[in-house]
Formats: structure tokens, C-alpha cells, sequence
């Protein structure tokens, strides 16, 4: 593990100093950058969701054209290997 040493922290102080500044510059706060973050977050999970939903019904619709066909055919192929 990496040591902290002063010179990282000064480091690490002088970087936060000019992104501050840039988002002060922005008229940026860290609240509103917090907001924004999950307000996409939220935007992405209800894309996702409306995806999977439509995908779920686009197989519930395949189902009902799909599931009897095969259904019927394996009946028949049951009933030729029963026969034999």
C-alpha cells in the first residue's frame, strides 16, 4: 500500500484548490453536482427498466405464437416414438 506522505497531501490540496475554483468559476455546487449524478443515475435505471419491460413483453408475445407450435410438435414427435 502507498504510503501518504506530506508531499501527496499538498498534492492533493492544490489539486482540490484549482478544481474548486473551476467549478466556482462554473457556478457549480458540490450539492448540485451530487443532484446531477443521481438524477442520471435515476435516468439510466428507468431506461433500463422500460428496456427490460419492453423485452419481456416482446417475449410474452413470441410466447403465445411460439409455446403452442412447439408444443404440438413435440406431441406429435411423442406420439411417433410411442408408436414404434
Amino acid at each position: 500500500m502507498p504510503k501518504i506522505t506530506p508531499a501527496t497531501i499538498v498534492k492533493l490540496l492544490i489539486i482540490s484548490f484549482f478544481v474548486g475554483w473551476g467549478l466556482s468559476v462554473l457556478d457549480l455546487t458540490p450539492m448540485e453536482l451530487l443532484r446531477g449524478m443521481f438524477d442520471r443515475f435515476d435516468a439510466v435505471l428507468n431506461w433500463v427498466s422500460r428496456s427490460m419491460g419492453d423485452i419481456v413483453s416482446y417475449v410474452l408475445i413470441g410466447a403465445m405464437i411460439v409455446v403452442p407450435i412447439w408444443a404440438i410438435l413435440y406431441l406429435i414427435e411423442w406420439s411417433r416414438q410411442r408408436g414404434r
